[in-house]
Formats: structure tokens, sequence, C-alpha cells
């Protein structure tokens, strides 16, 4: 089973970050994670990784316009990380005026890790318009990687494409380093909010299952996690719909959160088709799809309920429509099947236990 990671560092390692980097982890806080699925305003998306080998880059001719015609508006220094009262103002303002979504929390915050015990060396990429502070962004340097963290604006300033300049800058500027990679982060299978990452230049793309970085052309729909399982979940549910079975294709976004007893038998997956079993609210069949190996388990489950405290307290943070907001419990698993026309049989067998074993409770 392919899920998140989250490695917390506590001494500054610059081998292995680069390490990390180069399996796909990003940095947050004071730790460096990875997950396949990220979810935007309650809709999950595929988590790309990306890459620039500096030695290969070449600007686009639109880039090489925007970098001319920037340097000659504005000026830039790339200097030690300290959040003076000039940074703090600027992030203020970015987070109320700029950002779209909710991007709580402290630059600090953002940022721990960076200062007092420097688990990272960090930089702040400044960018001045006549000697007033407009744009920032933050970087990590390891021994042959650079890691864009974040960047800001002011809103005054955002027909400059300034989160795509600051993107130059910094590449100009690892280039001078004679480092080997950037790593601008990450984009998304379904929302555009990190595409403008894509006009840094010609990026390398890392999928969720392997090691190997590759060219944006050579991605297919097989290596998006989303993607490929939602696709193998939907080809159950039209193959159940023959057999009369009814069934929900969810997502389960509480599976990224740490929030479930240790010593239950828990729900270890981004998705599940769910077949509802008459006469119980509660106890359901669920369908999911192993992306590792390419197989179906069946398993038989238990839920709280949409009273639950956990459904009420997510529904702030997830539609209803489409996501499974309760905690899942396990109570019995199929084993691994890679054919999916064994699936209704196995349910079918299932649903007649179920039904027998109420009628013999009832006599």
């Amino acid at each position: 089973m392919i899920r998140g990671d989250n490695i917390k560092l506590k001494d500054y390692t610059p081998k292995l970050m680069d390490k990390l980097l180069s399996l796909g982890y990003f940095r947050s806080g004071k730790s460096m994670f990875h997950s396949p699925v990220t979810f935007i305003e309650g809709v999950p998306n595929s988590t790309i990784r990306t890459r620039l080998l500096l030695e290969k880059h070449k600007l686009s001719k639109s880039s090489r316009k925007l970098l001319a015609k920037n340097n000659r508006m504005f000026t830039h220094e790339v200097v030690p990380l300290v959040l003076d009262e000039e940074i703090l103002q600027l992030y203020e303002i970015y987070k109320k005026l700029c950002f779209k979504g909710d991007l709580s929390g402290e630059l600090n915050e953002w940022l721990d890790g960076s200062e007092e015990k420097e688990i990272f060396n960090t930089k702040i990429c400044k960018i001045y318009h006549e000697g007033v502070l407009v744009a920032a962004s933050f970087i990590d340097l390891g021994l042959e990687s650079m890691a864009s963290i974040m960047g800001i604006y002011h809103p005054h300033y955002s027909k400059y494409s300034m989160g795509i300049y600051s993107m130059l800058v910094e590449v100009e500027y690892a280039k001078e380093m004679e480092l080997t990679y950037y790593y601008p982060g990450y984009i998304l299978s379904a929302s555009p909010r990190f595409e403008y990452k894509k006009k840094v230049g010609n990026l390398d793309f890392k999928s969720f299952d392997s090691l190997a970085w590759r060219e944006e052309n050579e991605l297919k729909e097989d290596d998006f996690f989303v993607e490929k399982t939602q696709q193998r979940l939907a080809m159950v549910q039209k193959h159940l719909e023959e057999f009369k079975i009814e069934s929900d294709v969810y997502a389960y976004p509480l599976f990224t959160w740490s929030t479930y007893p240790v010593d239950a038998s828990l729900l270890e997956q981004y998705f599940f088709l769910r077949i509802r079993v008459e006469l119980f609210d509660t106890l359901h069949i669920i369908v999911v799809y192993d992306i590792t190996q390419d197989g179906y388990v069946i398993h038989l489950i238990n839920s709280i309920g949409q009273d639950s405290a956990t459904w009420q307290e997510f529904k702030n943070y997830y539609p209803e429509d489409g996501n499974w907001l309760d905690t899942v419990l396990i109570q019995s698993s199929s084993r691994l099947e890679h054919d999916i026309e064994i699936l209704p049989v196995i349910i079918i067998s299932m649903l007649k236990t179920i039904t027998d074993k109420i009628k013999m409770d009832r006599s």
C-alpha cells in the first residue's frame, strides 16, 4: 500500500536533504513529507513532484522576455534568513489579499526549522522596486540541490508575474552556485493552482511509484495515483451493475489525518467502493484497489455513521458529496483478487451470509 510519509529532522544534514528531495519529498516546517494524494478544497489530486536538471535548463522565449523586463524594473538579492518587519508585513498582505485559499499560520510556523536551531539552510530572495520590498521567496540549500519553499508578493505587482519571476531568479542563483538540481515543489493533476511552475523551464516529473524522473511528455494517466485508482474502481462499479449490485465510490480523506485509535484494524486507502448492506446503517462491504499489486481486496467494515463527532468535524474541511468522513474499521477481509469477474461472486456470497445470520438470530 502506498501512503504518505513524514520524516521529522533534528539536525541539518544537506546530503540527506538531497536524497529526500530526489525521492519526491517536500519540506514543511521541520519535516520532509510526501503523499501521492493532495486534497484541495476537498477534491483529491494526484501529487506530481517536479525538478529541474540545471545543466540542461533552457529558458523559453517568454521566460527570457519576462526575466529581462523585470530585471530592468526590479532589483533582487539573496540573503540569509531573517524574518524582519518588512518581510512579516509583506507576508500579512499576501496572506490576506493574494493567496487563493486558506493560508493559516504565521510565517515562522511555515519556516520552523530554519531559525534558531537551523535544521535547514534557508535563504530569502528579496525583490525590490525603488527600494521597497514587493516580493520574496524562500529557498533551502543542500549540497547539490535547491528547493523552493514558498513565495510571497504584494498584490499591486501581480501583473508582473512575480511568482514565476522569483522562480527564474532562484534558478539563475542555483546555476551561479553550480548546483545540480532545482526543486520547485509539486503540481496537481486536477487543480491548476501550481501550473505556473511549469513555466520555469523543461521540468522532469516523478510519479508516485517510481524512483525515476522523466520528462513531462512521458507521463501517462497510469502515473497518476488518483486517476488510476478511481478508474479501476469505476471498472468494478460498472461490472457490479451487471449483477444488480449498487455501489458508490468514495474518497477517504481521513486517511491523511492521524486521528485514529491505534488498537483497531483501520482502512489504509485513499478511496473505496461501498456496497450498502440492507438493514444496517453502519455495516458495509467495500472494495479497495491495491495500486502496488494491481489487485482488489473486499472488506467487511463498520463505521459510526454520519452522526459521529468525526463526521461532524471533518465536514468543515471536506464536502460530504463523494467523501467518506467517518473512521472505517475493518471486520474481515478477502485475499487479493486480480480478476474483477470474481468480485460479484464474493460480494453476493457475503451478502447472503449476512442475511442468513440475521434470519438465524431472529428464529
